[in-house]
Order: structure tokens, then C-alpha cells, then sequence
């Protein structure tokens, strides 16, 4: 039997066909133009109508419980959340309360205001209150040292009126009183020279009790008039004893 060759007849106008390299492998080797129109076998058994139609309405089933799940947790949290009118509510809430915070703080705040004013001005009163008594007491001070000067200048020229006795018994002065025995005493002594009247402002025993020796006590006697006082010690400086060993002393 003879081969004949097929004859070429051109392909459709616009095709080209690809060419190919022939080799002794080209059967083992498959093109991709080869695999194209070929598909993997399904291994699954084919499903009956019934079991779709099942499967269907299962899968329907549970989409639709899963959204009636979710609608119901939606509606719990649109319950939960919060209004318009809540949200008012409670932004009147929160301004009221606020207003009343700041009223009381307001409040504390003028009450500690006043304090501080009362403090402020007590703190004042005393301060002025201090600084009178620093002049009172420094006006005080001065005062009190010219009032000390000036009675012990009295104190000096009082005693320079004084005149001491010493000696004269105390038996002379039970009769008489002592101011009569003083007078007739310094009238002995100033003798014609002696005024009308002697005048002193007081005159008495020095204080104490009596001695127990028996000894007199000392008479002071203050007079009225510097001049009779000089003219008494004058007359008396010539004259130890004036009167029963009685002395007069310009001692005070």
C-alpha cells in the first residue's frame, strides 16, 4: 500500500499557523494549546435536585437567623444609646449642677473675702493700738523721770529745812506738847533775835520704840521759813548743850 502526501492547501485568510520544531520527544509533551480545552474530572457523585434544593434552604435559614440576631442586638444597642432629649436632659443636668457649685464657691468666696477684711482691719486696729502704746509708754517713761527728779529735789529741800535733835528727854515732851517745848526751846537759844513766832510744818520723834538703854530719841522738827532754820543753827553752833545736854544737828 503507497502513502500519498497530503496535499497543502492554504489556511483561512488572516491565520497563520504557529510553527513547530518536531523531535522524537514531541509525544510525550503536551502545548498549552493541547491542555486548554481539557478540564479536571469532578470526583464528586452528582446531587439530585432534592438535596440542592435542601441545602438551599438550609443556608437560607441560617442567614436569616443570623440577621435576625444581629437586627435584635442592633435594636438592644439603639435602646441603650442615648437621644437627642436624653442628651439635653442631661447637659441641663450638668449646667445646674455647675451653677450651683459655683454659687456655693462664689459664696465661700465673699465669706472668706470678709474674713480676711475683719483680719486685715483688726490687724490694722492693732498695729495703731501698738504704736499709741509705744508713745504712751515712752511719754510715760519721760514723765515718770521728771517726777522722779523732781521729788527727790523736793525731798532735798525739804530736808534742808530739817532740823535734828539729838539728847532731849522724852520726859520733857509728857507735860507739853512737842511743838510748845520746840518753840520755847529755840526761842532760848535765838534769845533777843528771836522772832515773835517760830513756825514749823511738823515735828516728831525719829520712828522706832524706844530704846532699850533708855537713851532719847532723836526729835526732827521741819520749818516753815529757811531764815528762822539758819538763824536757829547760827545760834546753836556756840552752844553745845541748849537744853539739858539736848543738841540741835542740821542733819536731817
Amino acid at each position: 500500500m503507497v502513502r500519498t502526501k497530503r496535499p497543502n492547501t492554504p489556511g483561512p485568510a488572516g491565520t497563520v499557523s504557529p510553527r513547530r520544531n518536531t523531535g522524537p520527544m514531541d509525544e510525550y509533551i503536551a502545548t498549552p494549546s493541547d491542555l486548554r480545552g481539557l478540564r479536571p474530572a469532578d470526583k464528586m457523585a452528582p446531587a439530585s435536585p432534592g438535596s440542592e434544593s435542601a441545602g438551599e434552604t438550609s443556608v437560607a435559614g441560617t442567614q436569616f437567623s443570623e440577621l435576625a440576631q444581629i437586627q435584635a442586638e442592633l435594636t438592644q444597642i439603639s435602646a441603650k444609646m442615648l437621644t437627642k432629649a436624653d442628651t439635653g436632659t442631661i447637659a441641663q443636668e450638668l449646667r445646674a449642677a455647675l451653677r450651683e457649685e459655683l454659687a456655693g464657691l462664689r459664696s465661700d468666696l465673699t465669706a472668706l473675702e470678709q474674713r480676711v477684711d475683719e483680719v486685715e482691719t483688726a490687724a490694722q486696729g492693732c498695729e495703731d493700738q501698738h504704736r499709741a502704746t509705744e508713745i504712751a509708754v515712752t511719754r510715760q517713761g519721760n514723765l515718770l523721770i521728771t517726777l522722779r527728779r523732781q521729788v527727790e529735789d523736793l525731798e532735798n529741800r525739804s530736808r534742808r529745812k530739817n532740823i535734828r535733835i539729838r539728847g532731849l528727854p522724852e520726859t520733857e515732851t509728857e507735860d507739853e506738847p512737842l511743838h510748845a517745848c520746840l518753840c520755847a526751846l529755840f526761842t532760848q537759844v535765838l534769845g533777843e533775835a528771836a522772832p515773835e513766832e517760830i513756825h514749823m510744818d511738823r515735828a516728831h520723834r525719829a520712828l522706832g520704840p524706844a530704846r532699850r538703854d533708855g537713851s532719847p530719841r532723836d526729835v526732827i522738827c521741819c520749818m516753815t521759813l529757811q531764815d528762822q532754820r539758819d538763824m536757829i543753827m547760827a545760834a546753836a553752833r556756840d552752844r553745845p548743850s541748849i537744853l539739858r545736854g539736848a543738841t540741835p544737828d542740821a542733819d536731817p
